[in-house]
């Protein structure tokens, strides 16, 4: 279980919302996983959660790579790399899931890859936001 805490915290209040959002899906889905007949409401959960990360990908991404770019951070170009390799991972997942269903194995790499971007891109390249946002107006 992944708990937040201010060592994630890129100063821009939206991102950072939306980062403790991410958390809250990815612990859920986490417990979930331990579940060997998942109720209904838990199966819907999985489908939101599919819907969730389709939007997160756009949204996002989006604003996440706007603001580090109109307040000069050095990471931006890092970032949006980043980004167009989890959208493909992403993309991939789907496909899987719509070809396969929601297999216990294909959730399980969702969830450890999610984990991991946390862990990896939120702490090495997002807070870098941080003092770009104290020290730069934006563009």
């Amino acid at each position: 279980m992944l708990l937040w805490s201010e060592q994630f915290a890129t100063g821009h209040p939206t991102i950072d919302e939306q980062h403790r959002t991410l958390f809250d899906n990815i612990n859920r889905l986490e417990g979930l996983l331990v579940q060997t007949n998942p109720s209904r409401a838990e199966v819907d959960f999985m489908l939101d959660l599919i819907g969730y990360l389709e939007g997160y990908v756009v949204q996002h991404f989006q604003l996440e790579e706007q603001c580090m770019e109109s307040h000069r951070c050095p990471v931006f170009q890092q970032n949006k790399d980043a980004h167009r390799q989890f959208v493909a991972f992403f993309q991939r997942f789907r496909e899987r899931c719509q070809a396969e269903g929601f297999r216990q194995e294909l959730l399980h790499h969702l969830h450890q890859t999610i984990h991991d971007w946390i862990q990896q891109h939120i702490m090495r390249i997002d807070v870098q936001l941080k003092p770009c946002l104290a020290s730069t107006p934006p563009a």
